[in-house]
């Protein structure tokens, strides 16, 4: 794109550079006929005629007895001028070949040889000089009104004032464009360079500006990762010292107090529940930061979705059973399929079908609906329990967000089992989102 950019911009150059050069050709040739059309004095190009006559007098005075070398001296210039040796009659005694000429009036030529006012646009003048004492040298050339080799500097002259005059605006919106790349270097993302026209500048300048939002972006992303660290540090603290404190609380009350098996197995029962929860927790975070932070691979592979989500409703029944739910799912009858990492995906619905666990109300149902969607598949998991606010929909998927702020662990897992299923539905470039009506909850998964 960017080379295609700057090609498109030569371009126009190019361009302006061959109509500047056009107009200045048709303008010089128009103030040259305008010219011509009020001059009726010949006397510069008489000047300059008879100047450059004076080099074919002197080379013919240095060949006077050579008659070869004369005849070859007035063939040679027959481009420039026509020469001609004429005697005292006027008779033709060496002329330019192919020249139809033979006599020449004399006098007429001596007579009008410093005339310079005539009223044609263009005249035949003749200029002669006297050769020894029988012979002449006439030289012949035709003279226009407004002679076009002094017109060169004019035409110059207006290329130059029509290209800067054609370019100035191009130019201008480069140096605006260079100042904004200039505020933007300096961190100022917020700036955003003014848009003009529909050539190739302007497309430039829609780059820069998409350019600068796309780095806006990634800086806040990056503000949200160093917030979400910040987060974490907190909440592990808080998380980790929790059972923690437990552990070894209970560690020295066996060293302590123990005296009898029962009170024994009781503390190791407390202690083992808090490691698991430990474990558990330095689990979840581990994957969390590998999923956020690493650049993982999915392994996808083309899938029945109905089948994989019935398997995935096999493995969380039992869990269901002993929390007095019913999970349901609700399939159509043609199989949907999806491209997916499956092992990473099963931990998706997993921790999303847990949490719907933890927080339902008693003996209600967990129900899972696929459907086809525009791009894909959908996967909607519905859950009946206190309602969520608004507010909290998008939080709920934010690591170690609870709605319960007394964070009790007996009511909320890890807190990043939310956080880690959008990371990987994310990576399969899908859609999780959450939605409450009433007392139900939904969690919708797009499957691209």
């Amino acid at each position: 794109m960017k080379g295609k950019n700057f090609g498109g911009i030569r371009a126009t150059f190019l361009f302006i550079f061959l109509v500047s050069l056009i107009f200045s050709i048709v303008i010089t040739l128009i103030i040259n006929d305008s010219w011509r059309s009020k001059q009726t004095d010949y006397s510069g190009q008489i000047r300059n005629f008879t100047y450059n006559c004076k080099e074919i007098y002197e080379e013919i005075d240095e060949n006077i007895n050579n008659d070869e070398k004369l005849q070859g001296i007035v063939s040679r210039d027959t481009i420039k001028f026509k020469v001609f040796i004429v005697d005292k009659q006027g008779k033709v005694l060496f002329s330019p070949e192919n020249n139809g000429i033979k006599q020449f009036d004399i006098n007429k030529i001596l007579n009008q040889q410093y005339k310079s006012n005539f009223d044609k646009n263009n005249i035949i003048y003749y200029d002669i000089k006297l050769l020894g004492e029988d012979r002449y040298v006439v030289v012949s050339n035709v003279l226009y009104k407004g002679d076009n080799s002094n017109l060169f500097p004019l035409e110059i002259v207006i290329f130059v004032v029509l290209f800067l005059l054609l370019t100035y605006g191009k130019v201008k919106y480069i140096n605006s464009l260079s100042k904004g790349l200039v505020e933007i270097s300096k961190g100022n993302l917020n700036y955003r360079v003014e848009v003009k026209g529909r050539d190739e500048l302007s497309i430039l300048g829609k780059n820069i500006n998409y350019m600068t939002e796309k780095l806006m972006n990634l800086k806040e992303r990056e503000k949200e990762i160093e917030k979400n660290k910040d987060r974490l540090i907190v909440s592990v603290s808080h998380d980790l010292r929790t059972p923690l404190t437990s552990i070894i609380g209970y560690i020295k009350l066996i060293k302590e107090n123990y005296k009898e098996k029962d009170e024994l197995n009781k503390y190791i029962d407390i202690i083992d529940n808090k490691s698991n929860r430990l474990e558990e927790l330095i689990n979840d975070l581990f994957e969390y930061t590998k999923l956020t932070s690493c650049d993982i691979k999915l392994e996808k592979v083309i899938i029945s979705l109905n089948e994989f989500m019935r398997q995935v409703v096999e493995g969380m029944m039992i869990v269901c059973n002993q929390n007095d739910l019913n999970i349901l799912l609700e399939a159509p009858n043609e199989d949907l399929n999806v491209n997916v990492d499956p092992t990473k995906m099963v931990r998706v619905f997993e921790n999303i079908i847990s949490n719907a666990i933890r927080y339902s109300n008693k003996k209600s149902n967990i129900n899972i609906k696929i459907s086809k969607a525009e791009n894909g598949a959908m996967v909607s998991i519905r859950n009946e329990g206190n309602p969520i606010k608004e507010e909290e929909l998008n939080k709920i998927f934010d690591m170690f967000y609870r709605a319960d702020e007394s964070r009790n662990n007996q009511t909320g897992g890890s807190g990043i089992g939310l956080s880690i299923a959008k990371s990987i539905v994310e990576l399969h470039e899908g859609e999780l989102w959450a939605e409450c009506e009433g007392n139900k909850v939904y969690f919708n998964v797009l499957i691209n």
